[in-house]
């Protein structure tokens, strides 16, 4: 005969908690960690050297920058454009949303300016302008070549190992911090049952977790590199 009690049901119902904080960070981390982990970019079998490709970029910028007739600035725009035309459009989309993000911050920045001086109206909108095109070309940049590929024409134009080195271990260490905060904010919100006042002392363990998991690691690589005698020549 079972006591009373074991024959109750439980209708205990937790306190709804949103938890939009958690889950827009879980979701920006792995957009981030997607992106340098496997950046699948528009490349194609028979692309351009990336050597090629950097200094074109860089051309480009310059050529941008420093250009004061705006008829050069509309034929770099219209050249781009009409090269962008040929890519799919989830592409498109993500190239374009990087340079009107960063034309729509250059706008805020400069807004003062305009309200006190309304007479440079033009040379403001020609400055956002060259800021826009100058991210669109760093994004097909980063669009159509791999990591690796920048790191082998960053040796290819003799940049010190020691530079390289430094640009791939934070490259691979943002992955790993990166999934190490997606795993610790997880298994938060699954041991996270009901509403949470203390959410905000959670998310200081994490950090502080995540601190000291980048002492440790940083000590560790630290003594790998002296057991193998690293001689600041870094091989790609």
């Amino acid at each position: 005969m079972l006591p009373e009690w074991m024959n109750n049901k439980d209708e205990y119902m937790p306190l709804k908690d949103g938890g939009i904080f958690i889950l827009k960070t879980i979701r920006s981390l792995g957009k981030v960690m997607s992106r340098i982990r496997i950046q699948k970019g528009h490349e194609k079998e028979k692309h351009l050297p990336s050597l090629f490709k950097l200094f074109l970029t860089f051309a480009i910028i310059i050529l941008i920058s420093i250009v004061k007739e705006k008829m050069v600035i509309m034929a770099v725009m219209a050249g781009v454009l009409i090269y962008l035309a040929s890519w799919p459009a989830m592409d498109i989309w993500n190239i374009l949303k990087a340079g009107l993000m960063a034309a729509f911050l250059t706008g805020i920045f400069l807004s003062a300016a305009i309200c006190l001086w309304p007479e440079g109206l033009i040379n403001y909108m020609m400055l956002i302008l060259k800021v826009f095109l100058s991210v669109i070309c760093l994004s097909i940049f980063n669009h159509t070549t791999q990591w690796n590929h920048i790191t082998r024409d960053l040796r290819r134009i003799h940049v010190p190992g020691v530079v390289i080195f430094i640009l791939d271990i934070t490259l691979k260490y943002i992955v790993l911090f990166g999934r190490l905060i997606t795993d610790l904010l997880t298994s938060l919100q699954l041991r996270s049952v009901g509403k949470n006042n203390k959410k905000y002392n959670s998310i200081g363990g994490i950090m502080g977790v995540t601190f000291i998991r980048g002492a440790e690691m940083n000590k560790q690589m630290y003594e790998a590199m002296l057991c193998r005698g690293f001689s600041d020549d870094y091989e790609i």
